[in-house]
């Protein structure tokens, strides 16, 4: 009567049984959540705190911290600039725009030269009122300066922005 022949069908081995349920509509796939306590997120942050202040070297110190405060503290004092070469000599160039741009009123013109390049390039990540901050103490250094390298340099910078 009928031609299917039970023989010529494949037969499913349990293991397959047993997948074809799990795809089942009634069974949930969600996998469960676990929820990371906050004592080992707080770990977490720390270690990775620490990971990076290692890899930073002299950099991620609290000494390079507070050198760059005394930088802070002292603009606009007479003991500035032997605070600056102290912490050039030592740490070299500071990364951070804020502690640059106070940079900008040392006595070296080498040295503010090269601190006019490193705030170029990356002015433009800057908010636009540290921007405008910016060209306003380039140009008055432009008409202050009386060192004619230190004045080239500025015009240049000014025009390229």
């Amino acid at each position: 009567m009928s031609t299917y022949d039970e023989e010529e069908r494949e037969k499913l081995s349990w293991r397959e049984i047993d997948k074809l349920k799990d795809r089942s509509k009634h069974v949930s796939r969600e996998k469960p959540y676990y929820r990371k306590s906050r004592r080992s997120e707080w770990a977490l942050k720390q270690y990775r705190k620490e990971a990076e202040k290692l890899l930073m070297g002299k950099k991620g110190s609290d000494k390079y911290i507070r050198a760059c405060n005394e930088i802070h503290d002292r603009h606009g004092t007479p003991k500035f600039n032997s605070v600056v070469k102290k912490f050039i000599e030592e740490y070299g160039l500071p990364d951070d725009w804020d502690t640059l741009f106070l940079l900008l009123d040392y006595k070296d013109t080498d040295t503010v030269i090269e601190v006019l390049s490193r705030l170029v390039k990356t002015y433009r990540e800057r908010s636009l009122t540290e921007i405008q901050g910016f060209k306003a103490k380039l140009e008055i250094m432009e008409m202050t300066s009386k060192n004619k390298k230190l004045k080239k340099a500025v015009q240049a910078v000014l025009e390229q922005l």
